[in-house]
């Protein structure tokens, strides 16, 4: 009588296999993950970012007031350190920031418009900086139209007989820092009378 052929000896192969599927399934995972930790990140960044610019519109508004007061009470030509330079600054750092404005003296507001003793500390909140630079490369004469326009940048109008009626270009340099340690810096251009 002859026998049967008996269990034969397993050779592995199918799970060799279902460990190499396994892997890849791991490994598809692992860059799913990452794929969407990266979108989260960079959807947070984003956020921060208008957070950030929303926060500096105030400082733009808050400059074109201090400008127009300045004008009004005829200190276009006075300087104020860390606040408002009447002549052009040509020593800048990397970004193109004067260098002679130290950020730690410039005065500093929360997004909503009320004074922060330490801008430095992170509360959660935006704070809020910035300096008004007039284009000016030296104080002009008021009373002498070709002076402004010789020292100073300024929208070409054909209408300008005046220095009331000559926009003179005011750059706002505005730095905001925000929660977690987070820092925007935006620049900003407007016109407007060199005196009144």
């Amino acid at each position: 009588m002859r026998r049967g052929p008996g269990p034969r000896r397993q050779e592995g192969m199918v799970l060799l296999a279902v460990l190499v599927v396994l892997v890849m399934t791991l490994l598809a995972g692992m860059s799913m993950l990452s794929a969407v930790q990266t979108g989260n990140a960079q959807a947070g960044n984003f956020s921060f970012r208008q957070s950030a610019l929303q926060a500096s519109d105030r400082a733009v508004g808050d400059a074109m007031n201090e400008v127009a007061n300045r004008i009004a009470g005829g200190q276009g030509n006075t300087a104020v350190a860390n606040r408002y330079l009447a002549t052009i600054d040509t020593t800048v750092d990397s970004h193109g920031v004067p260098t002679s404005v130290d950020w730690n003296a410039v005065p500093c507001v929360d997004d909503k418009g009320v004074l922060v003793n330490d801008c430095a500390a992170d509360n959660g909140n935006f704070r809020v900086q910035y300096v008004i630079e007039r284009r000016c490369s030296a104080n002009p004469v008021f009373t002498d139209m070709a002076d402004i326009r010789a020292r100073c940048e300024y929208e070409p109008l054909a209408t300008a007989v005046s220095a009331s009626t000559v926009a003179l270009r005011y750059r706002v340099l505005i730095r905001v820092r925000g929660p977690r340690g987070t820092e925007s810096w935006f620049e900003a251009m407007f016109s407007g009378p060199a005196t009144t």
